[in-house]
């Protein structure tokens, strides 16, 4: 037999058995693991053996073979698969069954960009494993320990539910149920390579190196100080304590961590799957940022090591939240040099991860400020974040609008506030939020938006910046029928707009006096209300959109006709095409895990049959009663009668009310 588990390390298996129990179902269906072989992942094959062999069987073990895997790994793979009676489901980059296959299709891993072999080799084979598994419940072997980037881990991440069963257990808790258990590891543990200089971390790949490499017999952290530098003893020994693709993963000092091996030659520290791949109802980039500082003592540091202050304005306050909040993850402060780059030209931040426009934070003069010095942001006269400016620089706003506006034309408003309103430097960093910050409006968060739906169901988003009228509520009325058994949020920006738009105050009072209205004959329909600047940017906006309503928990998103569209200023003619939008986002919904709905205007024929589409009418020569904007605005300032089949009365009392006070 083996040996008895020390009391601290039983803990921790008790918990992870009540964790199993309270998150997993009893016959394993829906659940489904992700195995890279790895001691941890071993030691969770291990124990859902021991103490839930029912679930184990139930339950499906996905691996993917990258082509490009250690031939350590894939024999370790074999005796965990023998030893515990769980065959994996097996996956392998799309239309390839060997590495000279995969160069002939995709290239050489040297020559790939990091982010596009992740996609090829793992995220796109993981996203058809879990399709065939029928996944609801997504395990993972992710520890707190393994990263800075992964200082908060939870066991259960509600939002998209994803079960963490090892995040509490370490480095030396895995290895110490390893021993007690006989569970099976790497044989690239047994290998220590010995040298008499330090070799740099992103060269130690690389063939004919000056070391020695000597085979303990046993893992490295069974051996002796002795054993591992051998006889006579070298300066510097190093060992394998991760294995992930051959191209990115070497050995490294015995007390390091094991993660400090895995893409010492790219600048991340998690794998492709965990930072690309998106799910429906998942967060962008998988996890939902959340930056407000818990410690109250850890947040006065931060504030007394502030050498200046900017007060933010209203614009940069929407923008403040939706950082703090997890509203734009995967970021988690506004955007450095690099990744603003990136996203103007690319549309992607340098993980590859889709992103719809720039994030950042604009300022006239940056006398005073070093890279690395921390900044307080104020508003309305409270601290609400402090930014730690690792990045400050002078965007060239030109090329900034022509691609993310499509033009550098003044005649377009935000490319006119980009240029000749907004500050000439940009801050990037870190944000720390003290706060969130607090609007005339009451506001949500994605993970308070979260709470309220229900688990399973389809979620359709649906952006506006306008009061809902008739034709708008009849059109998301639509929307909920044809998405069965779905849940519609209507989630409209109320932070700036544009000229002439509804003021945002009285915009939540008409929306608030619709959901009053309407609550009880349509309880599927969730309300809340988003801080957030629009940029009019039209087809990049929309994108934007599509990955905020992501992180709201929305597997759906209505796209409209002239989604975030603006005219010219001077000639009134649209900047944008009026389907741009749609096709943009239906190009991205398969990578978003968002599916992009649409609908042409529905218009009012009359009293008999209300509202129909507007392409029905014209077939059918239907005759359609219209009113237009100016109209609605000429009868309300003159307080003259508004048909009920073109507006809610409770809405135009609260537009008559507000007067022409009520147009920004």
């Amino acid at each position: 037999g083996f040996a008895s588990l020390a009391a601290p390390l039983q803990a921790k298996v008790d918990g992870f058995c009540k964790d199993v129990e309270k998150h997993l179902p009893k016959d394993g269906k829906g659940a489904v693991f992700a195995t890279a072989w790895l001691a941890t992942d071993n030691v969770y094959v291990a124990l859902m053996n021991k103490h839930f062999p029912e679930i184990l069987n139930g339950m499906s073990l996905v691996a993917i073979d990258t082509l490009h895997l250690f031939p350590e790994t894939l024999v370790c793979a074999k005796e965990v698969e023998a030893k515990y009676g769980k065959k994996a489901l097996w996956k392998l980059p799309k239309d390839v069954t060997t590495r000279e296959e995969f160069i002939s299709m995709y290239g050489d891993c040297e020559d790939m960009d990091s982010a596009d072999f992740d996609f090829v080799s793992k995220v796109e084979p993981f996203q058809r494993a879990l399709a065939e598994c029928n996944k609801e419940i997504l395990i993972t072997g992710r520890r707190m320990d393994q990263a800075a980037q992964r200082i908060t881990l939870d066991v259960w991440e509600e939002g998209k539910s994803t079960l963490n069963p090892m995040a509490n257990f370490s480095w030396e808790d895995i290895i110490a149920y390893v021993d007690a258990e006989g569970v099976p590891v790497n044989k690239g543990h047994n290998f220590a390579y010995r040298c008499n200089a330090p070799i740099e971390a992103t060269k130690r790949h690389l063939p004919d190196l000056p070391w020695t490499k000597g085979d303990l017999g046993k893992p490295f952290w069974q051996a002796t100080p002795e054993e591992l530098s051998g006889n006579p003893p070298a300066p510097v020994t190093y060992v394998f304590k991760s294995f992930g693709d051959i191209h990115t993963t070497v050995p490294v000092e015995p007390h390091e961590s094991e993660r400090a091996g895995r893409f010492v030659r790219q600048a991340k520290t998690e794998c492709g799957i965990h930072t690309r791949t998106t799910s429906a109802g998942a967060p962008h980039g998988g996890a939902l940022q959340n930056l407000l500082v818990k410690d109250a003592a850890e947040a006065k540091k931060l504030v007394d090591s502030c050498v200046k202050t900017i007060n933010l304005n209203e614009r940069q306050a929407c923008d403040v939240f939706c950082l703090v909040n997890g509203a734009f993850s995967p970021l988690n402060g506004f955007m450095e040099e690099k990744a603003y780059n990136s996203v103007v030209k690319d549309m992607r931040l340098p993980e590859k991860q889709l992103f719809g426009l720039p994030v950042t934070l604009d300022v006239a003069s940056t006398e005073g400020l070093k890279e690395g010095d921390k900044i307080l942001l104020k508003w309305d006269g409270e601290d609400v974040a402090v930014l730690e400016a690792s990045s400050i620089y002078k965007p060239n706003k030109v090329v900034e609008a022509k691609e993310v506006y499509g033009t550098s034309s003044l005649e377009h408003p935000t490319v006119y506030s980009l240029i000749a309103e907004q500050g000439e430097y940009y801050l990037g960093g870190r944000v720390y939020g003290l706060q969130s910050p607090k609007f005339k409006y009451p506001v949500q968060t994605p993970a308070e938006v979260r709470e309220t739906l229900p688990a399973g169901k389809d979620v359709v988003a649906f952006q506006n910046r306008n009061p809902i009228h008739r034709a708008h509520f009849e059109l998301l009325k639509c929307a909920q029928r044809d998405v069965a058994d779905s849940i519609l949020l209507v989630h409209p920006t109320c932070g700036p707009t544009q000229p002439g738009d509804i003021d945002g105050l009285v915009r939540i009072d008409t929306y608030e006096a619709l959901r009053k209205e309407t609550e009880k004959e349509y309880p599927m329909f969730r309300w809340a209300y988003l801080p957030y600047s629009m940029k009019m940017a039209g087809p990049r906006e929309a994108l934007q959109h599509m990955i905020i309503r992501k992180n709201y928990g929305a597997t759906h998103f209505i796209i409209g006709r002239d989604m975030a569209g603006t005219k010219s200023t001077i000639t009134g003619d649209d900047f944008y095409g009026a389907y741009d939008a749609q096709e943009l986002g239906k190009k991205f919904e398969a990578e978003l895990g968002m599916t992009v709905t649409h609908y042409e205007n529905m218009v009012y024929v009359g009293e008999e049959e209300g509202y129909v589409q507007e392409s029905i009418a014209k077939a059918q020569g239907k005759k359609v009663v219209k009113l237009s904007g100016t109209e609605f605005r000429r009868r309300l300032r003159a307080n003259e009668d508004i048909p009920e089949w073109f507006a809610f009365k409770s809405v135009v009392e609260i537009l008559r009310k507000a007067g022409d006070s009520a147009f920004c």
